[in-house]
C-alpha cells in the first residue's frame, strides 16, 4: 500500500519544453486571457445599461458570458504561472480542483447553449407565443437547472476521482488538469470513471446536443417557410451568432474527445484544447458584438451618445408603469429599485469614492494573500490552504455586491431586474454559507494544531484540507438554491422599492404578496443548519484550545500558540459579530438605515480586513511578503543591471 500514495502532485509538460518559446506563449495568452475578460465583461456591461437589450435572448447571453469568464478562469492562470515558473507542478488536490471547476463550466456551458438554442426555437417558431413560454421565471429556471446540471456533472465525476490512487508516473503532458489524462496515471482500476463519463457526462451532453440540434431542425424549417428573402435573412440573423458559438465549442470538443484512438495526436490534442478552453471564451463575445446588430447599435449609443442611456432609461420605466397598470396584479413586478443610500444624495460621490476605494484594496490584499501563500514554499501548511480558500471566497462575495453598488452611486435609476435580484441573493447566500463552514474548518484545523501536535500531519493532510475546503464550498450550493428558488417562487405584485443596497432575503421578503410563514420556518432552519452549527462548532474548538493554552507552563508557549490562532479568531469575531446583529435583532429595535451599515460591516468592511488582519498579526505571513517584494525588487534590479 505505501506505493500507492506517493503522488501527491502531478508535473504539467504544458505546451512546449523549448524555454525561448515560454515567454513569448506567455505574452500571447495573456493578451488573449484579457481580451477575454474585457470582452465578456463589456458584453455583460452593455446588455445591464441598455434597455433594450433586456431580453431572455440577452439574459442568456450575460450568462453565458459571466461563464466564459469562469471558464476561462480555470485554466489560464496556472498555465500562465507555469509559463514562467521553472517548477511546473500541480498539487493532487489542485488537479482534482481545476478538473471540477472544468467540468463544471464545460457542463453548465453546453446545457445553457441548449436552453439558448430552445429560446431561439420559440422566438422563430413560436413568435406570437414567445414572451409567454419564455417569461421571466422560466429564464431563471433554465439558468439555474444549466448550472445545477453542470454542478452535478462535476460533482459525481470528481467524487470517483477521489477514490483513485496514483504511485506513478506523474508527468501530464498538456498544459491543465483533464480528467482522461488524468485516468491514464491512475494505479487503480478506472472501470468505474469511465462508466460514469459514459453513463452521466455523455448522457447528458448528448442530450443537450440532441436539442440543440433538433431546434435548428425546426428553426432552419421555418425559416425556409418564410416568403420574404428579407423576413429569411431576419430571423437567421437572430441566430447565427449562437449557431457559430456552439459550432465552435461542440466542435473543437467532439474533436478532442471523441476521435478515434488511431487518430491521437498529444499535439493536435493541445492545440484542440486551446481552442475550446481558451479561444472560444475569447471569440464569443468578439461574435455577438459583430454579428448582431442590437449588440453594435448599443455599443455605439455608448460610446457616442451621452445621453442615450438616461432616454433609453425613461423609456423603460414609462413601459414598466403602463405593464403595471395594465397587466394583472400577480405578474407585475420584474424588476426592482434599489433604494441604497438615495436618500442622502450630496453623498453618492463621496461614498462611490469612498467604496471604491475600499474595493480596491479588498482585491489587492486577498489577491496577494492568495499569491503569497500558493508562491512561498513555507506556506504550504493546511492553515495557509484554508487561507487561500478564505481570500478567494472574499473575493467572490465583495463581487456579487459592490459593483452593483457601485453603479447606483452614480446612475439615478438604480434598478435591478427580477433575474438580477434573484442571481444576487442566490450567490450572496452561497458564499455567506460558504464563508461559515470555511471558518469552521479553519478553527477545527487550528484545535488539531494545538491540543493534538504530534498527530497534526496525518490528521490534516491534504486529502482531508481539500474534503473540508471542498464540503465548505458546496455547503453554500444547498441552502443557495433552496432559500433562493423559495423567495422567487412567491408572488410580487408591487410595490417593487427594496430598502437595502442589494437583493437581501428580509427586505425582499416584505414586497411578496403571499403568506410567507413556511419560508420563515424553513429559512429558520437553514440558519440553525449553516449558520449557528458551524459557530457552535467554533465556539467549543475555541473552548477547547483556550483550555490548551492556559494549561501549558511556559508563557512564551502559550503566547506561541495564541498567535496561531488569533488571525482566525478576531476574523471569526468580525463576521460572526455582524452578521448576528443584522439577522438576530429583535424586530422593535429594527432600522433600515442601522441595518444597513451593520450590512456593510460584514459585506463589504470584513473581506478588506480579513488579509490586513492576516498579514499584520502573523509573523509568517509578513515574512512571506517581505521575501516576496524583495525578489520582486532584485529581479528588477538585475534586469536594470543587465540593461545597463
Amino acid at each position: 500500500m505505501e506505493n500507492q500514495t506517493i503522488v501527491d502532485e502531478f508535473i504539467l509538460l504544458g505546451l512546449s519544453d523549448d524555454a525561448t518559446l515560454q515567454v513569448f506563449l506567455f505574452l500571447i495568452f495573456l493578451s488573449i486571457y484579457l481580451i477575454t475578460l474585457v470582452g465578456n465583461m463589456l458584453i455583460m456591461l452593455v446588455i445591464r445599461v441598455n434597455p433594450q437589450l433586456h431580453t431572455p435572448m440577452y439574459f442568456f447571453l450575460t450568462n453565458l458570458s459571466f461563464l466564459d469568464i469562469c471558464y476561462s478562469s480555470v485554466t489560464v492562470p496556472k498555465m500562465l504561472e507555469s509559463l514562467l515558473a521553472s517548477k511546473k507542478t500541480i498539487s493532487l488536490n489542485g488537479c482534482i480542483t481545476q478538473i471540477f471547476c472544468f467540468i463544471f463550466m464545460v457542463g453548465t456551458e453546453i446545457f445553457l447553449l441548449s436552453a439558448m438554442a430552445y429560446d431561439r426555437f420559440a422566438a422563430i417558431c413560436n413568435p406570437l407565443r414567445y414572451s409567454t413560454i419564455i417569461s421571466h421565471r422560466v429564464c431563471v429556471q433554465m439558468v439555474v437547472a444549466a448550472w445545477i446540471s453542470g454542478f452535478l456533472d462535476s460533482l459525481v465525476n470528481t467524487l470517483f476521482l477521489t477514490g483513485l490512487h496514483f504511485c506513478g508516473p506523474r508527468n501530464i503532458n498538456h498544459f491543465s488538469c483533464e480528467l482522461p489524462l488524468l485516468l491514464q496515471l491512475s494505479c487503480s482500476s478506472t472501470f468505474a470513471n469511465e462508466m460514469v463519463i459514459l453513463t452521466f457526462s455523455m448522457t447528458l451532453g448528448f442530450a443537450s446536443l440532441l436539442l440543440i440540434v433538433a431546434s435548428y431542425m425546426r428553426i432552419i424549417s421555418t425559416i425556409l417557410k418564410i416568403r420574404s428573402a428579407e423576413g429569411r435573412q431576419k430571423a437567421f440573423s437572430t441566430c447565427a451568432s449562437h449557431l457559430t458559438v456552439v459550432l465552435l465549442f461542440c466542435g473543437t470538443a467532439f474533436i478532442r474527445y471523441m476521435r478515434p484512438a488511431s487518430g491521437y495526436s498529444e499535439t493536435l490534442d493541445k492545440l484542440v484544447s486551446i481552442q475550446y478552453s481558451i479561444l472560444t471564451p475569447m471569440l464569443n463575445p468578439i461574435i455577438y458584438s459583430l454579428k448582431n446588430k442590437e449588440v453594435k447599435i448599443a455599443l455605439n449609443k455608448r460610446r457616442n451618445t451621452p445621453t442615450a442611456l438616461s432616454d433609453s432609461v425613461q423609456d423603460m420605466m414609462t413601459q414598466t408603469e403602463k405593464k403595471l397598470i395594465t397587466q394583472d396584479n400577480w405578474t407585475s413586478v420584474t424588476e426592482f429599485i434599489l433604494i441604497g443610500f438615495s436618500n442622502h444624495p450630496e453623498l453618492q460621490v463621496p461614498l462611490f469614492i469612498l467604496f471604491l476605494i475600499i474595493y480596491g484594496i479588498t482585491l489587492s490584499g486577498n489577491v496577494l494573500i492568495v499569491l503569497v501563500t500558493t508562491l512561498d514554499l513555507s506556506l504550504q501548511s493546511p492553515m495557509y490552504f484554508f487561507l487561500r480558500n478564505l481570500s478567494f471566497l472574499e473575493i467572490c462575495f465583495n463581487l456579487v455586491i459592490v459593483p452593483k453598488m457601485l453603479v447606483n452611486f452614480l446612475i439615478e435609476n438604480k434598478t435591478i431586474s427580477y433575474a438580477g435580484c434573484a442571481t444576487q441573493m442566490y450567490f450572496f447566500f452561497f458564499f455567506g454559507a460558504a464563508e461559515c463552514c470555511l471558518l469552521a474548518a479553519m478553527a477545527y484545523d487550528r484545535y488539531i494544531a494545538i491540543c493534538n501536535p504530534l498527530r497534526y500531519p496525518d490528521i490534516m493532510n491534504r486529502r482531508t484540507c481539500f474534503q473540508l475546503a471542498a464540503a465548505s464550498w458546496f455547503s453554500g450550493f444547498p441552502v443557495s438554491t433552496v432559500q433562493t428558488t423559495w423567495i422567487f417562487s412567491l408572488p410580487f405584485c408591487g410595490p417593487n422599492k427594496v430598502n437595502h443596497f442589494f437583493c437581501d432575503s428580509p427586505p425582499v421578503l416584505e414586497l411578496a404578496c403571499a403568506d410567507t410563514y413556511m419560508f420563515e420556518i424553513e429559512a429558520l432552519t437553514a440558519t440553525v443548519l449553516f449558520i449557528m452549527f458551524p459557530f457552535l462548532l467554533i465556539l467549543l474548538t475555541y473552548v477547547r484550545i483556550i483550555t490548551t493554552i492556559l494549561s501549558m507552563p511556559s508563557a512564551e508557549g502559550r503566547h506561541k500558540a495564541f498567535s496561531t490562532c488569533s488571525s482566525h479568531l478576531v476574523v471569526v469575531t468580525l463576521f460572526y459579530g455582524t452578521a448576528t446583529s443584522t439577522y438576530f435583532r429583535p424586530k422593535s429595535s429594527y432600522s433600515p438605515d442601522t441595518k444597513k451599515i451593520l450590512s456593510l460591516s460584514y459585506t463589504v468592511i470584513t473581506p478588506m480586513l480579513n488579509p490586513i488582519i492576516y498579514s499584520l498579526r502573523n509573523k509568517e505571513v509578513k515574512g512571506a511578503l517581505k521575501r516576496t517584494l524583495c525578489r520582486r525588487i532584485f529581479a528588477q534590479n538585475t534586469i536594470l543591471f543587465v540593461d545597463n
